[in-house]
């Protein structure tokens, strides 16, 4: 158990290291994508984030990553490291859409 633990702080960790590098308009777009995602996870907690601060979001990933059942765990840490390499590598135009059809009447 303590060897699940060690990872999951670290996974927290590292997940919460790559996305507090995004910029700041693209990292809050992926913790809602993070929000959104988590409470669409069977068998495990949502994430719920009350700001943006980075302690908080690695707190709240450590929770979440051990609610988890063991054989998601790393499938989901996969995805969020993916997930943040999407935000960070969109390029400028597509990002102006991707905030464009979240705006209310678009």
């Amino acid at each position: 158990m303590d060897e699940i633990q060690i990872s999951t702080e670290q996974m927290a960790s590292e997940v919460a290291s790559q996305a507090f590098e995004l910029e700041s308009s693209r990292l809050h777009l992926f913790l809602e994508w993070l929000v959104s995602h988590s409470s669409l996870v069977r068998g495990s907690d949502a994430i719920h984030l009350e700001s943006c601060d980075r302690e908080q979001a690695e707190s709240k990933l450590k929770s979440w990553f051990e609610s988890l059942p063991p054989e998601g765990l790393a499938w989901e840490y996969s995805l969020l490291l993916g997930e943040i390499a999407w935000w960070r590598e969109l390029s400028p135009s597509s990002f102006a859409l991707q905030t464009e059809c979240r705006e209310p009447g678009k």
